[in-house]
């Protein structure tokens, strides 16, 4: 008898939930989340870069540590991946099988957009350092 009364508390319940979906609709609607549109993109087969580069950066932030999750743990791989993919408007379609790719390089390729950005620090460091060299030149 008692688990009868139970169900039917339940019954009641549901029901008056039922009548007031339908009266105030407004009070149930949840706001739907816009899945995140970036204003980045990467061109697939950019020089240096790409999607291959953008494994290597990946691949080199998970190795070198220091991120972490919401939790404070090391995030997964396809946590890096999904964050990459969302922020710079591509996919990997298969951040595993772009790792595979990666690895199986030669060692003088492993890191050719890691290089490439090296590279392009060194040469701005330069230019910097010669534009304020002739600023202080002007000066004199």
């Amino acid at each position: 008898m008692l688990f009868i009364h139970k169900a039917l508390t339940a019954i009641d319940t549901e029901l008056e939930l039922i009548k007031l979906k339908i009266h105030s609709p407004e009070l149930f609607s949840l706001p739907l989340s816009q899945p995140h549109q970036s204003s980045l993109s990467i061109i697939p087969r950019f020089q240096n870069l790409g999607i291959m580069g953008m494994t290597e950066l990946l691949s080199a932030l998970m190795l070198l540590g220091g991120i972490t999750d919401k939790t404070g743990k090391a995030p997964t791989t396809i946590a890096f991946s999904e964050v990459f993919e969302q922020t710079f408007g591509f996919s990997f379609n298969s951040i595993y099988d772009r790792q595979g790719e990666l690895f199986k390089r030669k060692p003088y390729n492993l890191t050719k957009t890691l290089d490439a950005l090296k590279t392009a620090l060194i040469k701005e460091y330069k230019k910097r350092k010669s534009d304020i060299q002739k600023s202080k030149d002007e000066k004199r």
